[in-house]
């Protein structure tokens, strides 16, 4: 087939889960659907893989849980969860998707989205409002991105759910110019009086172990996805 027609089938099949597309080396895989139906597909992600000791280090160091994912399309698509310990949990299976919008896990991929890209998509229609607490001025919401841009990192309060907090680090691949936003996790956790002091130290941790997840990444080889 040509290659526009193979691209389109393979775009269609991404947006509903049947495919996955590799973020650093860009080769699909099978999708969470197919794991769904088959029960027996086989879905590697190094990226997984390499991510997970960093994860499982700053879920026990916080005692949230962590939410490992990448953007496909106009969605989240979640990779890994690392749980907390606590009783009460927030939990999303690997293969679930959220909206881009989806607070701090959302505005942390906007924010490194091409900006002509990233306008036409803030301008296209009104802001999706989940709770009382989310931004919907796209021109706030566009200061809001150049902010989290310059930090590194992005904080909410009960903006996509109520009652929970969020901090947001992107993982990067790839050095200088040639360095591209792949990935992100988050730390989520539930409201509480100790909330803004555990979100500063979420903040804290959180960019730590994204830096030492983008050194990583300079080790991330292509031969690991055969």
């Amino acid at each position: 087939m040509a290659k526009s027609t193979t691209h389109g089938i393979l775009a269609a099949l991404e947006e509903s889960g049947w495919v996955l597309r590799d973020p650093i080396t860009r080769r699909y895989t099978c999708g969470y659907a197919v794991a769904n139906l088959a029960r027996s597909a086989d879905i590697r992600i190094p990226l997984v893989v390499k991510a997970r000791p960093h994860l499982e280090r700053l879920a026990r160091e916080l005692d949230e849980v962590v939410f490992l994912g990448i953007c496909t399309g106009y969605q989240l698509l979640i990779l890994d969860q690392v749980e907390s310990s606590g009783e009460l949990k927030i939990t999303a299976r690997p293969g679930t998707r959220m909206s881009v919008f989806a607070g701090s896990a959302g505005k942390i991929f906007l924010a490194h989205m091409d900006k002509e890209l990233l306008e036409n998509l803030v301008y296209s229609g009104p802001l999706p409002q989940f709770t009382a607490n989310s931004v919907t001025d796209p021109g706030q919401y566009l200061a809001d991105l150049e902010r989290i841009r310059e930090a590194g990192a992005a904080t909410d309060t009960g903006e996509y759910i109520y009652n929970l907090w969020c901090v947001a680090v992107p993982i990067f691949y790839g050095k200088k110019a040639r360095r591209r936003m792949v990935a992100g996790f988050w730390v989520v956790g539930l409201n509480s009086e100790q909330a803004p002091q555990r979100m500063q130290t979420a903040l804290r941790l959180g960019r730590a172990t994204g830096e030492a997840l983008s050194r990583s990444m300079g080790h991330y080889s292509t031969d690991e996805n055969s």
